[in-house]
């Protein structure tokens, strides 16, 4: 029983033993590469932490690159409607140039056609067209003031487009060609016919009354003023012959005109006064 004790107490000596010596072995070894027993628990600290650091690191990272994209998504969003903006001034820009590109080439339409006819020309601007006779008569800013009298002709540089009806001080009225109630001494250029021009029911033609069954109108011959029976001057061109009827016991052929001028399309017309016309 003795001897049991005795070794027990042997064994666990021994085991101290054995526990101090690789104890001394260890921080031995530690100490041999210079961390100390401290650099150790530091390892191993960073042995442990070194997951952690690494998901706080990524998730920093993700969180960075997330901001940056909703900043440069701002940046973008700013810039897109910095661009939108001036692409709007630029298209605005191009749209008033565009409308000065086009009134200058109808004044330039309108200077040679000023030219061209050895006539005292009134410029004015078309500002109205009559609410009960929207498509038949428009309103120019001339009147009275500006020696603007009733029956002046009324023409662009396609030709002519009425006459005037009504003449307040500084408006006038007048009747486009289209109208029924509307009537012009008018001759065929080429085979010098005469006859008179009244608008038709279709209110884009006008009817050439008047010419004689044998007179020799052809299709496509021009129309023009004939200077008789009104004060619009002589040669003013209207349009063309686009249909011819002739029926045997008839005095006179039916001639439909097509005119020149759009009358959907008025803003700059001449008032056309003619040479011998008495104030």
């Amino acid at each position: 029983m003795f001897l049991l004790k005795k070794l027990s107490k042997e064994r666990k000596a021994f085991a101290v033993f054995l526990f101090l010596s690789l104890l001394s072995a260890l921080l031995i070894t530690v100490d041999y590469h210079g961390k100390g027993f401290l650099g150790l628990l530091k390892d191993t600290g960073f042995l442990i932490l070194k997951p952690v650091n690494k998901i706080v690191q990524n998730t920093q990272r993700h969180f960075v690159k997330y901001y940056q994209m909703f900043a440069d998504v701002e940046s973008i969003i700013e810039k897109s409607g910095k661009l939108e903006q001036e692409n709007q001034e630029l298209l605005q820009e191009n749209a008033i140039l565009k409308e000065k590109l086009t009134a200058y080439e109808r004044i330039a339409k309108m200077v040679q056609f000023k030219e061209y006819y050895n006539y005292e020309m009134i410029p004015a601007q078309v500002i109205g067209r009559e609410p009960d006779n929207w498509f038949h008569s428009i309103i120019v800013d001339m009147g009275s003031k500006d020696g603007i009298e009733i029956d002046m002709g009324v023409a662009t540089h396609k030709g002519l487009v009425g006459k005037v009806i009504q003449v307040e001080r500084n408006t006038s009225e007048v009747l486009l060609l289209i109208d029924q109630g509307c009537s012009v001494g008018a001759m065929v250029q080429r085979p010098r016919e005469v006859g008179v021009i009244k608008g038709a029911t279709e209110s884009v033609y006008c009817y050439l009354d008047y010419v004689a069954h044998d007179a020799d109108v052809q299709l496509n011959d021009v129309v023009v003023t004939s200077g008789m029976g009104s004060t619009i001057p002589k040669g003013i061109n209207i349009g063309r012959v686009v249909v011819i009827k002739k029926e045997k016991h008839d005095l006179f052929q039916r001639i439909l005109i097509k005119p020149d001028a759009d009358f959907n399309k008025l803003e700059e017309v001449f008032i056309v006064k003619s040479p011998d016309y008495e104030k």
